[in-house]
Parts: C-alpha cells; sequence; structure tokens
C-alpha cells in the first residue's frame, strides 16, 4: 500500500472514488511553515495503468472547487464494485465477485487527519444489493438453500449478510425463504434496505419460478398458458426466470434488521422497483425526511419480447405515508417518464422530499448505457425539474455510482465526458435543479464523492 500523510486542517475530508486511470500532473497540496499539507487534493479512485488495476483512496480540500491529480496521494486499495459513506464516519468498498464470495473494507480518517483501513476485513457472501439499517450495511442476494424437494431440485433463498463497521463483524443472517414469498409460488429477491419510522423498508423484486416452484403441488404456479414460456433441463426439470406479474409492485416490511414477521405492500399500479443492470439490483425506494416512502419503478419488464411477461407501464412513483401498510390511493402512481420524455434507471433521496433521478437518454437497454441524463423530482408537489448546468447530454459518458448529500442540502455526484475535460465533481442544488461545477480531477471517471468525519 502507498500511504501519505494527508493532514485536514478541520479534521475532516471530502472523498471521491475515480475510475480508470489516465495521464495526470502534479498534485496541489498547499504546505505550511512546518511543512504540513493543511490541505490536499485527494480523492478516491480505482483504474487501470501499465501495471494492472491501481486504486486510491485520498483527501481533498472542498468539492466546490479547485483542480488536482491522482498523482502520490492517497492510500492505495484493491477494486471496489460499489463505494459508499457510512454516516459519514466510514468508507466502504464492496467488492462483487460474481457468484463468490467477496472481500470488503472499511477506511475512516484518523484524529490526524490520514486514511487508514480499518484493522479488520468483511467477507462476504455474493450480494446483488445493498442498504445501510441502524449499525448495519446489510447485503443480500438470492441463492440455493439446502431444502430439497422430491426431485432435488433445491428451494431457493436470499442470504443476507451484516457488516458491523463499529464493532469489525460479519455475520450472516439464516437464509431468508424466498420460495413463494408473495404467495404466487415465484421466488424473490430484495432491492436496496431502507430505514425509516423505525421500521425497514425494501422492494420485493420477484424472479420467475425456480425448478423447486415450478414443481410445487403439480405444477399449481404456473399461470395457465404460460406452459410454453418455461425452460425445460436435460433432467426434466422446468424454469421461468423472470416474473408471470409485470404489473405488480411490492414492499415489504420489518419491525428490524432481523428480517421477521414481514408485512408485504401490494400495488397493481406499476411493476417492480428497482433499476437492473445484468445481476445487481439498484434500489428505487427512498425516504423523504417526514418518514414517508417514495416508491420508483423504472419498469425493467419491458425488456421481455413475450407480451406475457411484459408490462406497459412507464416507469413510476408512488408513496406509502409514513407508518402506513398500504400505497397511498391519494396520491395515485405519477408518469414520471413522461414527466422526463424518457424512461427511468436508477435514483437517490436528496434532502427533504426531493429525489435524484437518472434516466436513459437514448432507450432502455440490460446494460445501464446510455443513463446519461439527471433530473429532480419532488415528492409532495409531484413536480419534475430538469437539471440546469451540467454538461451536455450528447458529451455525458458517465455519473458516480451513488451521490452524497451533504448537511448543507448540496448533492455531489461525479460526471465524465468525452469532450477531453477533466472528470469533475458537481454540487445540485434541488430546490433550484442547478447544478455547479467543483473540484476538477486529472483522472478517468469519479466513482464516488462524499464526507469523512474524523472517528479515531
Amino acid at each position: 500500500m502507498n500511504y501519505k500523510n494527508i493532514i485536514s486542517k478541520n479534521a475532516f475530508a471530502t472523498l471521491a472514488v475515480a475510475v480508470t486511470l489516465t495521464a495526470c500532473g502534479s498534485d496541489d497540496d498547499i504546505i505550511n511553515n512546518d511543512g504540513v499539507a493543511e490541505t490536499t487534493s485527494a480523492f478516491i479512485f480505482s483504474g487501470t495503468n501499465s501495471e494492472g488495476t491501481a486504486n486510491y483512496i485520498a483527501t481533498v480540500a472542498s468539492l466546490d472547487e479547485g483542480e488536482s491529480s491522482i498523482v502520490g496521494n492517497g492510500v492505495e486499495t484493491f477494486t471496489g464494485t460499489e463505494w459508499f459513506t457510512y454516516k459519514d464516519k466510514y468508507l466502504f468498498r464492496l467488492q462483487y465477485n460474481q457468484g463468490n464470495n467477496g472481500g470488503t473494507s472499511a477506511y475512516f480518517l484518523n484524529s490526524q487527519g490520514q486514511i487508514q483501513q480499518t484493522d479488520y476485513t468483511f467477507d462476504i457472501q455474493r450480494f446483488t444489493t445493498y442498504g445501510i439499517y441502524g449499525d448495519y450495511v446489510i447485503t443480500a442476494a438470492a441463492a440455493a438453500s439446502s431444502t430439497l424437494d422430491a426431485q432435488g431440485n433445491a428451494a431457493y433463498g436470499i442470504a443476507v449478510t451484516y457488516l458491523d463497521a463499529e464493532k469489525g463483524i460479519t455475520r450472516n443472517r439464516e437464509m431468508i425463504n424466498a420460495e413463494n414469498f408473495l404467495g404466487t409460488g415465484e421466488y424473490v429477491t430484495l432491492s436496496g434496505m431502507v430505514e425509516a419510522n423505525g421500521k425497514l423498508y425494501s422492494a420485493v423484486i420477484p424472479l420467475g419460478l425456480s425448478a423447486y416452484g415450478a414443481a410445487a403441488d403439480g405444477g399449481k404456479y404456473i399461470k395457465e398458458g404460460n406452459d410454453d414460456l418455461l425452460a425445460v433441463a436435460d433432467n426434466g426439470a422446468r424454469t421461468l426466470n423472470t416474473t408471470q406479474y409485470p404489473d405488480s409492485c411490492f414492499v415489504v416490511v420489518y419491525d428490524n434488521e432481523n428480517m421477521e414477521n414481514p408485512t408485504i405492500i401490494r400495488t397493481d399500479k406499476m411493476s417492480y422497483a428497482c433499476g437492473r443492470m445484468r445481476s445487481q439490483f439498484y434500489q428505487c425506494i427512498w425516504p423523504a425526511a417526514n418518514g414517508d416512502i417514495y416508491v420508483f419503478s423504472p419498469n425493467w419488464t419491458r425488456q421481455q419480447t413475450d407480451a406475457r411477461l411484459r408490462s406497459e407501464y412507464k416507469s413510476m412513483v408512488m408513496r406509502i405515508k409514513a407508518g402506513a401498510k398500504e400505497f397511498d390511493e391519494s396520491y395515485g402512481a405519477v408518469d414520471i417518464e413522461t414527466l422526463a420524455g424518457m424512461p427511468l434507471f436508477r435514483c437517490w433521496n436528496m434532502s427533504e422530499d426531493y429525489f435524484l433521478c437518472q434516466f436513459y437518454g437514448n432507450g432502455m437497454n440490460t446494460m445501464g448505457t446510455s443513463a446519461n441524463v439527471l433530473g429532480i423530482y419532488q415528492g409532495s408537489t409531484k413536480e419534475f425539474k430538469k437539471i440546469q448546468g451540467l454538461p451536455s447530454t450528447d458529451v455525458i459518458t458517465a455519473f458516480s455510482k451513488r451521490p452524497y448529500t451533504d448537511a448543507n442540502g448540496l448533492t455531489y455526484i461525479a460526471v465524465q465526458t468525452n469532450d477531453g475535460n477533466k472528470p469533475a465533481v458537481y454540487s445540485i442544488d434541488p430546490k433550484t435543479a442547478t447544478a455547479k461545477k467543483g473540484v476538477e480531477i486529472e483522472c478517468g471517471t469519479i466513482s464516488y464523492a462524499g464526507k469523512l468525519i474524523a472517528t479515531k
């Protein structure tokens, strides 16, 4: 590892993640008379060089202005699929390793203003989604369980892992039974975890019929007329890899992180609530500051070619009032796709009841490419605004995977373009829907920008 002491004047530092290493200039440290760096351009980045992939975490004095370079900065790390901060105290690196378990690490800012890796790492199960609840970062994914039917078909479950950043403990929950979770015979997974109103909320994503589900009770869960849609294996096992209920959206509510005794909330006014790219399920259920839950459905089922498996709903938004156990019928289903003029890819909460939405500027696809447009939706007013001040969409090639909202009410997100300009972090004011260019990083893409407060 390449460690460099990085001192912050106020004992905190803003952070960023970047990917795709390119030629970079010198760094811009400001040195006081004692030879100590009072501020430094620093960020987290992940990329490639002549020796392979290199990843670094470092600090920068401000996200709102200045320039920086990756040369000589920060702490070298392993690659990461997801980067995000936990309560401004830890920076998490989650690594997806296909079907295998993956090593995950966390970083903090010590009292001397130095970025350090924690003494412990986390060994997590395969994950396709994650979220934060209480003291935990929680990861989840659908996985075959040890339960078999008479034909030897494995029942599917949801594998859940808890990461405790303070204690450095990894704990795997007993697998949640995913078969017939919704009473439809299909197996499911979860997308995102939300803490609000003293409860844990998650979107439930139906995945179709496993061999176990298709065989249950003589095939009773295969909808009439859908037999021809199932794939048949050499051993006669039948499966369907997408839901037969594309026009429904489900949310599960648990009392706490133990995820027991679920309450299921359902609507037939939109499709399921998540963004998707390959095996990853991107969270599209978020709380407003008042505890209301907003559920966004991009309607990924439109990728299906058979009309029996495809919902004709557009990208929609619905609300669950704080503490309620049903969707808010008075709010209805808002057609955000028509408001924006394009389908939704994914979204995040900002301050108050504003939500940052990422859209497909050139049509929905399974890889998440061409999702180069950002807009803001206000939940209480149902108002949508395009963001002014970002680069032209015809030159935007990527955003950071997760934005960061500071106590000042501004949301920060990194933008990469193909017009020769350096990747930069932009601040977005949700109330005015205006973006302002901040720190520029001489590198490739920036994957995350956020803030850490010194903890030790």
